[in-house]
């Protein structure tokens, strides 16, 4: 049991995740020539998509097809709630000379957070972006997920209830008083048939952490 007074909670950070794995079970090839010689990426037939090049990171900077990023500020008063979204460079390369043949970022305008209340903060999410370059796999093609985050400060537990898509990768994490990420949850592609699953939002996720004993600290109950 602890004895000394808990850390304060200052702030409680969370941010989710769409990318595309740098390899899903040998679904994907290596670029042969070129600026991007030697990364990997989805073969498209007559031409190459680069992959996020990264497996799964707490980095809140990692480059990701869509990424949400979701602050809540505890002070004396009332909680405030800030969310910002985000999409990185989709890169599409000649699949014999490499020459980058499209390069864009896919718009956030289908990227909606709603705060419900503040107290508890509830965070609605309906988030949906479309991939920027043609040519992409179904599973490639749009990108999306949606559902609530809700922090109780009293009981300082943090919760996600979540539909996420099955390909490719969603990621989330939580963060304490700036601290270091804390995995709330990893889902990986479907592991075969990953650039054809269907499209959409089909995979529940429910997380609840909690600072049970006051350490400032976020773990699963």
């Amino acid at each position: 049991m602890r004895t000394s007074s808990p850390v304060a909670v200052r702030s409680i950070a969370i941010w989710l995740n769409v990318f595309v794995p740098f390899d899903i079970n040998g679904a994907v090839v290596t670029v042969p020539a070129g600026p991007h010689a030697g990364k990997t990426a989805v073969d498209l037939g007559s031409a190459l998509l680069l992959t996020d090049q990264r497996a799964f990171s707490t980095d809140p900077r990692a480059t990701s097809r869509m990424q949400s990023y979701a602050k809540i500020d505890l002070g004396e008063g009332e909680p405030i709630v800030s969310v910002t979204h985000r999409s990185d460079w989709a890169v599409v390369c000649d699949r014999e000379r490499g020459e980058v043949v499209c390069r864009s970022r896919a718009g956030t305008r289908r990227m909606v957070a709603r705060i419900v209340s503040t107290d508890p903060v509830v965070i609605s999410l309906d988030c949906a972006t479309s991939a920027p370059c043609p040519g992409a796999p179904p599973s490639l093609d749009e990108f999306e997920y949606r559902g609530t985050i809700t922090y109780r400060p009293g009981a300082r537990e943090l919760s996600l209830d979540l539909m996420v898509a099955l390909c490719p990768a969603t990621e989330g994490y939580g963060a304490v008083n700036d601290g270091p990420g804390i995995i709330l949850f990893r889902q990986a592609p479907l592991p075969t048939a990953a650039w054809q699953a269907p499209r959409g939002a089909r995979r529940r996720i429910h997380t609840v952490l909690a600072d049970r004993d006051g350490g400032g600290f976020l773990a699963g109950v």
